[in-house]
């Protein structure tokens, strides 16, 4: 469950290894993680903001719809929230860290409020709640009905672009980080840009990682263009530790896609926290007597019984059914979910909503302390590309947006207390380390073909319910195209990006093939 590699020879081919420029933190991903570190660096100090889209919106953070999980209530006690944390998690959560969240989670809420986020409040100013899956109160904030990430990010990053220590670098790619060979820390990263794929390095001895998940590897998920694990895959291949990639949370309610597209769009479990419920063809509200709390069970409960449904149906989807909600209410609670239903004449709360399990949250990945670090020098993870063991084998509903914030912070906070902080002196760095020539070349038509290939094996053998001679399968044949990649020169940002799936679909398949025992989101058929 836990992986970790030494640092290896890069496997991509870079024209110049010429310093751009240097700071003293490099953050990768412009999500609310991200932007939210940045936000607390100390303003004396110089911060490059990497964000591989070409806009804001382009990460996971902004499509978040439930909220933000944090006890702000006399009604509530952060006890309820720990132990509601724990036992979704399956027994495999961090106890420490889910601790540290859910402690801090208050004051960062109130510093959101501080930096005028658009919250949802009553006729007296005070803060709307709403419940979602695994939770026993109502604990969750959220701005704009279903709209906070949206509205989260924007404000964040309209603060971060007056900051004038704050640069932002867009359509820009993660491709490496570079770190020492003898001394065990980093000194830079290696980027490319998008559109000219130019290639260039910035010096930084203080890099955070930020990078969202990785949704991408599947054929079906929530997750945005472009989330294939490059933080991850690029932590990996720099010796970082990399633990419990085998638990991959499916949302059980995506809504059921009416024509192809790149991701799914979720019908938030806020939905049924508001009196939605399962139902099947038949009207039956299947999930009664699965889990005493039904409708709002841990979404690893939630997505096997849909998948035994369809299975005993042969119905590609289930529904949500609205109708304990009126039209007004669920306007004004939910108006961007509102607007994409009636895209597809979907007239909620009147018609069913239908609804599948895709995927959605990566809850392993690098391995942190309680601050962010990783076992690597001057290496920080924070959001979902990290692994601080919050989560264990299943995410409690809303609790990923209050971890970007919470580890966000401790991430800057321990940057700015680092006495040796960068003097931006540039990289030390050898030419010949970053090379590789193998003198075949991957062609646009490979990486269209591998990368199909790779989201369907993970889709049928990998996915919320596994088998054991399935996930051997998948691995066999990741290794064969694992193996192919590293046999060729990869110059371009697609093979790079491809590149970055196969490693982190390999990442995952292994996890999963050495937990031997069914738990959380790990859910093995056949043991």
């Amino acid at each position: 469950m836990t992986k970790s590699k030494p640092n290896q020879n890069r496997r991509y081919i870079y024209e110049s290894n010429n310093l751009l420029n240097s700071f003293d933190v490099i953050i990768i991903g412009c999500g609310i993680a991200g932007i939210y570190a940045a936000l607390h660096i100390d303003k004396t100090k110089k911060v490059a903001l990497v964000n591989k889209g070409s806009e804001i919106k382009s990460g996971s953070s902004y499509y978040a719809q439930g909220g933000i999980a944090a006890v702000m209530t006399e009604s509530d006690s952060c006890d309820l929230h720990i132990e509601d944390t724990l036992n979704a998690g399956a027994g495999l959560c961090n106890a420490e860290a889910v601790k540290v969240l859910v402690n801090e989670g208050p004051e960062n809420i109130r510093t959101l409020v501080d930096l005028n986020v658009p919250f949802d409040v009553n006729s007296e100013g005070e803060l709307l709640f709403t419940r979602e899956g695994g939770h026993t109160k109502r604990r969750i904030v959220h701005c704009g009905g279903d709209a906070t990430g949206k509205e989260t990010t924007d404000r964040l990053y309209n603060i971060a672009k007056e900051r004038e220590n704050i640069e932002f670098f867009f359509g820009t790619a993660l491709i490496d980080i570079i770190s020492g060979e003898k001394e065990n820390k980093v000194s830079g990263v290696i980027l490319q840009e998008t559109e000219t794929e130019k290639i260039f390095i910035l010096g930084s001895e203080n890099i955070i990682l930020a990078t969202g998940g990785i949704g991408q590897v599947y054929n079906s998920t929530t997750n945005p263009k472009g989330a294939v694990g490059d933080g991850i895959a690029a932590a990996y291949r720099a010796g970082a530790v990399i633990e419990s990639m085998e638990m991959v949370q499916f949302h059980p309610t995506a809504l059921v896609p009416q024509y192809e597209s790149d991701r799914l769009f979720l019908i938030s479990e806020a939905v049924r926290g508001e009196g939605g419920i399962l139902r099947n063809r038949t009207g039956e509200a299947f999930m009664r007597g699965v889990h005493p709390m039904a409708d709002l069970a841990p979404r690893d409960i939630v997505t096997r019984a849909i998948y035994k449904e369809l299975l005993k149906t042969g119905d590609n989807f289930v529904f949500i059914d609205a109708g304990s909600m009126t039209k007004d209410f669920f306007i004004k609670r939910f108006p961007t979910i509102y607007a994409e239903c009636m895209k597809f004449n979907i007239d909620v709360p009147v018609d069913f909503i239908p609804v599948s399990p895709a995927q959605h949250y990566q809850m392993g990945g690098i391995k942190t302390d309680l601050y962010g670090r990783t076992n690597i020098g001057g290496l920080y993870a924070c959001g979902e590309a990290a692994s601080t063991g919050i989560h264990g084998g299943n995410r409690l509903a809303s609790n990923s947006v209050l971890e970007c914030l919470v580890f966000g912070r401790r991430c800057a906070l321990d940057i700015n207390s680092r006495k040796n902080l960068s003097k931006r002196q540039g990289v030390n760095i050898s030419r010949e380390n970053i090379i590789r020539t193998a003198g075949r070349k991957l062609d646009l038509y490979q990486i269209e073909g591998f990368t199909k290939e790779i989201r369907t094996i993970m889709s049928l053998y990998a996915g919320a319910v596994r088998k054991t001679d399935g996930l051997l399968f998948a691995l066999e044949r990741i290794n064969r195209i694992m193996d192919y990649a590293d046999e060729t020169d990869i110059e371009t940002f697609g093979g790079a990006e491809f590149y970055n799936m196969t490693q982190t679909a390999k990442l995952v398949v292994e996890s999963a093939l050495e937990r031997k025992e069914s738990a959380g989101a790990h859910y093995i058929e056949d043991l």
